[in-house]
């Protein structure tokens, strides 16, 4: 996140040395459609994950709605369950711009209360969300597949449904490709990263109601 987009009416007075008060300046800078807002938290990606990205919708970009209403999507998510009790930082950007880059927080991952759950959706809306135990392995990986996805895909998901992951080794191991091959799961690989981004921090949401409310939720 830039550094000028962060700077408060006061730091903006005092830098540019202004004979004017922060109000004023902060009344200037509204006029001008720039507005404190608390910045966006999007993933830190690297250079590879955007051109991974663009590739992976450039490929996609001409899926006709059908195909994407097969899809169910799968991924395990790390919730914390408190947040930072430090400083939040504000932004001043204009309207409709809150996912530029210049104007986003990004975020990587870190230590705190959390909990790691594996949870799918797809078109018809979120699906079983797993709590996991401990380390996801190639083993939880597999029981996952067996004991809570694939119930719930042969119950819900249209006939000829596709099964996507990303290329983690736990989901690429010869485990669970013997998994695949021997329950006849059609599946596609997406790029890692992908989901972190939009849908899967909607699905989020849906995860913390349900495992406020006990909804599907499988310990």
């Amino acid at each position: 996140m830039g550094r000028k987009t962060r700077d408060t009416s006061r730091m903006i007075k005092h830098s540019l040395q202004l004979p004017l008060t922060a109000v004023t300046v902060r009344r200037r800078l509204c006029e001008a459609n720039l507005f404190s807002r608390i910045p966006r938290k999007v993933p830190l990606l690297q250079k590879r994950h955007v051109q991974k990205r663009l590739q992976f919708a450039k490929e996609h970009i001409n899926w006709p709605k059908e195909k994407w209403r097969n899809i169910l999507w799968t991924d395990e998510s790390k919730i914390v369950l408190f947040g930072s009790r430090g400083h939040r930082p504000c932004v001043r950007r204009p309207s409709n711009s809150e996912f530029k880059p210049q104007y986003t927080l990004k975020t990587m991952k870190h230590d705190g209360a959390s909990i790691m759950v594996w949870a799918c959706f797809s078109s018809s809306g979120v699906g079983p969300i797993y709590r996991i135990p401990g380390i996801v392995d190639q083993f939880v990986y597999v029981k996952i597949l067996e004991e809570v996805m694939l119930p719930y895909a042969e119950e819900d998901m249209p006939l000829k449904w596709v099964f996507q992951q990303d290329n983690d080794p736990k989901h690429t191991s010869r485990r669970a490709k013997s998994w695949f091959q021997t329950n006849k799961i059609n599946f596609k690989m997406r790029v890692k990263s992908f989901c972190n981004s939009g849908v899967f921090y909607l699905v989020n949401f849906a995860q913390l109601s349900r495992l406020c409310g006990g909804t599907r939720m499988f310990v």
